[in-house]
């Protein structure tokens, strides 16, 4: 299995002299939306008057490869497992720290909450295994030296 993506800079990224200003662009196909990638303002990037990016960073996107494949992985399980849920919630947060003098994300922190419709609370157990399962075999996170911290929820619903 082959995965390819662009990377390249607009015209209007290339007029800005200040490197901490320029953006670039990468699209996987023609058929999916642009998505622009910043520095991040700590290390000099633009970002509003609250402190916030103006757009998305590599390390957004290393964390939302982790989160994103979870979620993948979940839904390959749980659908192999005949497990039906109402809907997943993943909240994750990322530490960049130094180790041995280079800057890495040594840490990512995933709160899953999955929701099951009321009357299925027999399938608690199977839903928390289907949880783990997805956890041990997601592709990204098998990849990384990350350290990849999963705490799981199970609510129950009617709506």
């Amino acid at each position: 299995m082959e995965f390819k993506l662009d990377l390249f800079q607009t015209d209007k990224d290339l007029e800005k002299e200040n490197n901490f200003e320029k953006t670039c662009t990468t699209t996987v196909n023609k058929m999916f939306p642009k998505i622009r990638l910043q520095i991040p303002q700590e290390y000099g990037g633009l970002c509003d008057e609250n402190k916030n990016n103006l757009t998305y960073t590599p390390e957004d996107m290393y964390i939302t490869a982790v989160t994103g494949c979870f979620f993948t992985t979940f839904s390959v399980v749980s659908q192999n497992s005949n497990l039906l849920y109402k809907r997943i919630k993943i909240s994750a947060t990322g530490i960049m720290d130094v180790v041995n003098d280079v800057k890495q994300v040594t840490e990512i922190t995933q709160n899953i909450i999955l929701t099951l419709t009321n009357g299925t609370e027999k399938n608690e157990r199977k839903a928390m295994k289907v949880l783990e399962i997805a956890e041990k075999r997601c592709p990204i996170a098998n990849s990384l030296n990350t350290k990849i911290k999963n705490t799981y929820t199970i609510n129950f619903s009617n709506s």
